[in-house]
């Protein structure tokens, strides 16, 4: 695989007019331009040859499926211009600053029926829900409407893990999953037990891996779940994204044999790119998950910008040519603003023919 592939995540509402389909506009928390003609914001991707959208389909912040309809809609027009279009979904919800007492958000998180991820802290890991059955149940409904409508990728985000980035092993500490978790074990440990065991796991190794396995489990049986035929799906990895996290990617491979993923890279601004141990880090993600993936043609980019514009379009062409030096074709752009941002695709056009000459080349493993 030889050639660059150019994707780009957007909201089905930046594609599709209110003239085109009528549909309610959510409050999204973001400064997007809705809008515009399409059309001419196609040419500065044009400059790229972005052949490929991931459409919004399902947020956690929201809990429901986003309009069939409109997605139907962008989908189609999309295709009349010459494009892919699939399906990204955010499936548990990314973790976000603790809401202040009057919130709502405090009584009623997230979708209808769940509940919030506990840390071993025991606080809510706001923002982010528990992987329960309800929460598949949604999920498997989700996934099963977006291949009904005619969506033959479906690629979930990484808050689709058991906990945050970081060096310790996480979990969903709720009483529902230590209680399932004790059941399985035939068991009693309490919440407090578990965080003393999980936070020294080289005294407690035996425990520490059979929490793992708990938890990675969710995850796998998520990604099977939502596996069906008509639709192939992917898990995109956060940064250094692994068993800790309840992402055990040889286990979600053997289960679904031909599952996209996006590898882990992080670095999302300045201050976290330009620093040389900040590519160093991501080159090591990038190659542990590609790794274990092997097929160059299931793997993707984590190319993104958070929070907005913090990365400098410059940054994100270097973010290119590092990805593509170290074997990926696939590169997944982030976010949705980048659709109404032309010195972003100015500068990924500036290194392309650079790129597409390392591309080219048979590829030598970088260390």
């Amino acid at each position: 695989m030889n050639q660059l592939h150019f994707h780009l995540a957007v909201l089905a509402e930046q594609v599709v007019s209110l003239q085109e389909y009528r549909y309610p506009r959510r409050p999204l928390g973001h400064l997007l331009d809705w809008t515009g003609d399409f059309k001419k914001k196609l040419e500065y991707l044009d400059k790229v040859g972005v052949g490929t959208f991931w459409l919004y389909g399902f947020r956690g912040a929201e809990g429901t499926v986003r309009d069939i309809g409109l997605l139907k809609a962008a989908k189609e027009k999309l295709n009349r211009f010459g494009r892919n279009a699939h399906i990204v979904c955010e499936p548990l919800g990314h973790p976000c600053p603790e809401p202040p007492p009057e919130s709502p958000q405090r009584l009623k998180p997230l979708g209808r029926g769940w509940r919030y991820r506990i840390t071993a802290d025991g606080n809510p890991d706001w923002g982010s829900a528990c992987l329960d059955e309800i929460v598949l149940h949604d999920l498997v409904a989700a996934t099963t409407a977006f291949r009904d409508a005619g969506f033959e990728k479906v690629f979930f985000d990484d808050d689709l893990r058991m906990g945050n980035s970081g060096p310790h092993i996480t979990g969903c500490f709720c009483e529902a999953c230590i209680a399932d978790f004790g059941r399985r074990q035939v068991t009693q440990y309490t919440r407090e037990d578990l965080r003393r065991l999980v936070r020294n796991p080289d005294e407690h190794a035996a425990i520490c891996e059979q929490w793992m396995d708990f938890n990675c489990e969710k995850v796998t049986a998520f990604m099977k779940a939502v596996s069906m035929p008509g639709v192939q799906v992917g898990i995109m990895v956060m940064h250094n994204g692994d068993r800790k996290h309840g992402v055990d990617l040889p286990a979600i491979l053997k289960a679904v044999p031909n599952c996209l993923v996006r590898v882990g890279e992080g670095h999302f601004d300045d201050a976290a790119f330009d620093p040389p141990g900040g590519k160093a880090s991501l080159i090591e993600s990038l190659e542990r998950h590609k790794a274990i993936v092997e097929d160059i043609s299931r793997l993707y980019t984590e190319n993104t910008v958070d929070p907005w514009p913090e990365l400098r379009p410059e940054n994100m062409a270097k973010k290119l040519l590092i990805e593509v030096e170290h074997g990926l074709r696939n590169i997944m752009l982030m976010p949705p603003q980048l659709l109404d941002a032309p010195d972003y695709w100015e500068a990924i056009a500036a290194v392309l023919p650079e790129a597409n000459s390392i591309a080219a080349k048979p590829e030598e493993r970088k260390l």
